[in-house]
């Protein structure tokens, strides 16, 4: 309705001026009513009056008066219901054309998520979005692929004479080794691996006191 408004403003007040008008005629229409009403009655009072003083024919000009307000008022309600009634299908007109161009645009919306969530769509999107998992899991199976295959080394010989030797020196059985010494050795220095872990923690304390001092 808005954008109806920008493309044609003029035809838009020259609606709303009408219905102003129609509205004020009606109102008028009203008080000249009011006004006949009135009128009939002091019309029809005085022909008693006149009656009274025996004047028949003053009586008879009174009724005539009576009469003529009478279908002054029945004139102008018979006005008064014809705009009523044209105006009131103006209104309901409005709101006939407010709604045909609400559902207008709810259609076109509806049209466009129809469209993005279309069943064909959304199975298209679950099959490429299941290959595309595929793709990335074979991936990082090659990348943590076996390295005896992957760089061609086979250790099997090394590995055997490792075995052959650690039975030859504990005189044919297999060492026991101590239960601390099944860890493997870390590649990296467990002291930078600390200060790292007190950086970080420092680095948080310092950004609670700058928050607690903001709150404040």
């Amino acid at each position: 309705m808005a954008l109806k408004k920008k493309l044609f403003p003029r035809k838009a007040k020259e609606k709303d001026e009408l219905i102003i008008k129609a509205k004020a005629h009606i109102r008028k229409i009203a008080l000249a009513n009011k006004s006949f009403n009135k009128r009939a009655e002091i019309a029809r009072k005085n022909a008693k009056i006149a009656i009274k003083r025996g004047e028949r024919t003053r009586a008879k000009n009174y009724l005539i008066q009576h009469k003529q307000y009478q279908l002054k008022v029945d004139r102008a309600n018979n006005i008064r219901a014809k705009i009523e009634r044209s105006l009131e299908a103006v209104e309901e007109g409005q709101m006939i054309s407010m709604t045909g161009d609400l559902m207008g645009g709810i259609r076109d919306e509806l049209k466009v998520v129809a469209t993005k969530a279309s069943p064909v769509r959304i199975a298209e999107i679950a099959e490429d979005s299941e290959l595309y998992v595929s793709e990335i899991e074979e991936s990082a199976e090659i990348l943590a692929g076996d390295p005896e295959i992957d760089l061609a080394i086979d250790v099997t010989d090394e590995l055997d004479q490792l075995e052959t030797e650690m039975l030859l020196e504990q005189g044919g059985q297999m060492p026991e080794v101590p239960a601390d010494d099944l860890q493997y050795l870390s590649e990296f220095d467990e002291m930078e691996e600390e200060t790292e872990i007190k950086t970080k923690a420092k680095l948080e304390d310092e950004i609670d006191k700058l928050r607690k001092e903001l709150e404040t």
